[in-house]
């Protein structure tokens, strides 16, 4: 095999009322992308998720896993920070049994970091900063013949005690992207028990599946790619059109065919999901009803019966939402983020992109036709004041009562590297507690961890995070709904893990699901 791509989660993660979970279940969603045009070019690859390695195995067997596969590269993806410790750690224990086999990184963590994690991860021997289909061919290439590296574009590498940092030279543009497909799942190892245990958040190691689907939901989801970049310059975030351009060097957004997203959609009925989400609303306004109603008219004439979730940036016309609303899913929704009730405050972060008068009109036209939507707001955004935390609960409940088919979903913001609060703090009022890869990587490597509530910087005259967290868990708990109450609920929920409730919960769903399973048998 020419190279054998591994998924890492984040593994030890800590959340008070379900103690210990893995996240960063999902890999980036063009993992696969690339492992089919690896295979248009004559190359052979596989996807290995370490997630469901240790599902069906208990454990991870990182020796056995590159002995049944002898690939000449190992690629693992870091594109979230999350990952930081957990592959570094993969690519350690890697090196140690094959310190000769080459291994390589790529996503958006590490192409920011790639300098860094070069010149002190020994362990790493290439990185492959922003888009990688041809990079990748080539390094693949000249590994094999003259070791000619620095003709190999957005590749990192070391050069005797030197780290050579290529010029991210190849863009992916909508031509290439057309031509690969994101949604081809036996281009990876056990993918059904990926799409059955892994299409969601969370996983909870100590509860077995039908437990799990029981306590958060028996939707199985997946991202369709839509395209690559972004037009907008949101203060948080890593994926910005600014981070774009200092990964890979991109201007614009390449986007795929209506006809290639609705191959993907079709493609993940195939493969056994539940819902597809649109998540990337990077068109102009005055492109993108076309496009969408394209794509919905295309999902009714194909009847595909999927939950289709579409993440809108900008505010959806009425013909939009007409269209919207003849999907055959009976469970699609749009989602829509305001971040704060406060609009200067969403100016001050880049996010003001409709005022809250146009909003609660969408939504009565939303209501009107019959068309459920979640509405995310944000904690923890610079410049906020308490009282805008107070106004943001008060806002929330005034949608709630004035809007039926409205929920709700408000996180706390956590310090993404490449955002532009990350690389122009002072700008933001903000103190950074985490600046470079050894910083996240430290940061991570920690037991007990809370992401939901760490923000990793600090606001000049703001609440101070452990005010605003506390202020999140007793107004804005969507898992416990009991306002003043939640922490108290989160407490007893806590106390019920350590004294076993869980566990005797589980056998009793398996028993039962047993019960069920013989039942079936017999009457057959």
């Amino acid at each position: 095999m020419d190279i054998l791509f591994l998924h890492v989660p984040k593994f030890d993660n800590y959340y008070k009322p379900i103690d210990r979970f893995s996240f960063i279940l999902f890999p980036p969603i063009g993992l696969l992308g690339l492992a089919d045009y690896l295979r248009k070019n004559n190359l052979t690859s596989r996807v290995v998720h370490l997630g469901v390695e240790h599902c069906r195995q208990g454990k991870i067997d990182l020796d056995k896993i590159i002995a049944d596969h002898e690939p000449s590269f190992v690629g693992l993806d870091l594109h979230w920070h999350f990952q930081s410790y957990d592959v570094i750690k993969v690519a350690r224990k890697i090196k140690q049994s094959r310190p000769s086999l080459p291994i390589l990184l790529g996503g958006f963590t590490a192409s920011l970091f790639a300098k860094e994690i070069l010149a002190n991860f020994d362990c790493v021997d290439f990185v492959i900063q922003g888009d990688a289909e041809v990079p990748l061919l080539q390094l693949i290439k000249h590994y094999s013949t003259d070791k000619a590296y620095d003709q190999v574009p957005n590749l990192g590498f070391r050069k005797g005690n030197a780290v050579i940092i290529n010029p991210p030279s190849f863009v992916a543009d909508g031509t290439l992207l057309d031509n690969i497909c994101y949604t081809d799942f036996t281009l990876m190892k056990d993918y059904p028990r990926f799409v059955q245990s892994f299409s969601r958040y969370i996983n909870l190691p100590r509860l077995s599946e039908a437990s799990q689907r029981l306590l958060f939901g028996r939707n199985k989801g997946y991202q369709v790619y839509l395209g690559r970049g972004c037009v907008h310059g949101c203060s948080y975030c890593g994926g910005s059109k600014e981070a774009h351009k200092t990964i890979s060097g991109r201007n614009g957004v390449a986007m795929r065919s209506v006809e290639s997203i609705l191959s993907s959609i079709l493609d993940l009925e195939k493969f056994g999901f539940d819902s597809a989400c649109l998540a990337l609303d990077s068109f102009p306004l005055s492109q993108a009803d076309d496009y969408y109603i394209e794509i919905f008219d295309g999902i009714t004439r194909l009847n595909i019966f999927l939950d289709i979730e579409v993440e809108r940036y900008f505010l959806p016309s009425q013909r939009f939402i007409k269209s919207f609303r003849r999907l055959p899913g009976k469970g699609s929704f749009l989602t829509i983020s305001p971040h704060s009730q406060n609009e200067q405050l969403r100016k001050k972060n880049s996010l003001y992109r409709y005022s809250n008068r146009d909003l609660e009109r969408s939504l009565e036209m939303l209501e009107k036709e019959g068309v459920s939507t979640l509405l995310c707001f944000t904690c923890g955004l610079p410049f906020e004041s308490m009282q805008d935390l107070k106004d943001m609960a008060k806002y929330q409940a005034r949608i709630r009562k004035a809007f039926k088919r409205v929920r709700f979903k408000t996180c706390m913001i956590e310090i993404e590297p490449g955002s532009a609060m990350s690389t122009n703090p002072s700008a933001y009022g903000i103190q950074l507690h985490r600046f470079s890869f050894a910083d996240y990587y430290d940061y991570h490597s920690r037991q007990r961890q809370n992401h939901w509530f760490e923000m990793g910087y600090d606001r000049f005259g703001c609440p101070e995070h452990g005010e605003v967290s506390r202020y999140f868990c007793r107004h804005f708990c969507e898992r416990f709904k009991a306002g003043r109450a939640s922490p108290l609920v989160c407490n007893a929920v806590s106390t019920m893990w350590k004294l076993g409730a869980f566990s005797l919960f589980d056998r009793l769903v398996k028993l039962k699901r047993g019960k069920k399973a013989y039942l079936g048998t017999t009457h057959s």
